[in-house]
């Protein structure tokens, strides 16, 4: 018998070994989260052009929101006792359990205002109720997060889709989050770049060129930060507001490289040089 073939994921986690507890915790959270909740119903996609046609993402409008709102709300419960077979570490052990006991005692209105709070970005919000319930923030975010992702049919996520609503904003067209990622794909003309949102994992075109986060045109305050240890990926960087953004160069390697965690390296890369990140479900948008 030939033994199984390792995917790309194992191979890339024995060069990074240090890599090795985060990915069993991400891809634990995902594998549970997929089979404890199912997507909720949207739009077709014939639908989505007229429905952003004003720039306005999707879980911005108030009736799509609350459909996603109040289905987190209710599965959140069954989520957090379904986390219990979660391989992690005790913190966030003893901070699962601080929030399954405060969803146990809270009303639902209050499990959706705060399912509200991350999908409108209301940092100020998340932080007053966290530090109010004794609650980990970096967990609220985090958790919640996910299951919003793990609500969304996969098919909402996908580029092609965003390109036929002719979308090619610098946040997403879903949640509204700014990027976390990027990707440089083939095209007939050269290359054109993807961005990745890291609070849905929502991918779509946008400008080739350009800062993504402050607007900044001007190619002689953008440069390249290249990452000699990882030659699939780069930081393009905006000395204009001083924020990265990890681009992947390669196709073929989207299991690994459109995930944030799988490159945490880089974001050492970057702090190094007194760069800043954004879009990361794990902090504040400001």
């Amino acid at each position: 018998m030939n033994p199984v073939k390792e995917s790309m994921m194992d191979e890339y986690l024995k060069k990074h070994p240090y890599l090795k507890e985060t990915a069993k915790l991400y891809l634990g959270m995902e594998k549970i989260l997929s089979e404890q909740v199912a997507p909720v119903s949207l739009p077709e996609p014939q639908e989505l052009a007229g429905l952003v046609r004003d720039g306005l993402p999707l879980l911005q409008q108030a009736q799509l929101q609350q459909t996603v709102v109040k289905v987190a709300a209710v599965e959140f419960s069954d989520v957090l006792a379904a986390m219990e077979a979660l391989e992690a570490p005790a913190p966030m052990k003893t901070a699962l359990q601080d929030w399954k006991i405060w969803a146990n005692e809270a009303e639902l209105s209050e499990i959706q205002q705060c399912f509200g709070w991350l999908l409108r970005q209301e940092d100020t919000e998340i932080h007053a109720f966290a530090e109010a319930a004794r609650l980990n923030e970096a967990l609220v975010r985090f958790l919640g997060w996910q299951i919003i992702r793990a609500l969304l049919p996969d098919g909402i996520k996908a580029p092609e889709i965003w390109a036929q609503a002719d979308w090619s904003r610098p946040y997403c067209p879903v949640c509204g989050r700014p990027p976390v990622l990027a990707q440089l794909r083939r095209q007939q003309e050269g290359h054109a770049r993807y961005l990745v949102c890291d609070g849905c994992h929502t991918m779509w075109r946008a400008a080739r060129v350009g800062c993504v986060y402050c607007g900044n045109q001007d190619l002689k305050t953008i440069h390249i930060l290249e990452a000699e240890e990882e030659p699939a990926m780069r930081l393009d960087v905006c000395d204009r507001c001083h924020v990265y953004l990890k681009t992947c160069r390669e196709e073929g390697g989207e299991e690994i490289y459109l995930r944030d965690w799988a490159t945490i390296h880089l974001d050492l890369l970057g702090e190094e040089k007194g760069l800043h990140k954004k879009g990361s479900i794990m902090l504040a948008n400001s």
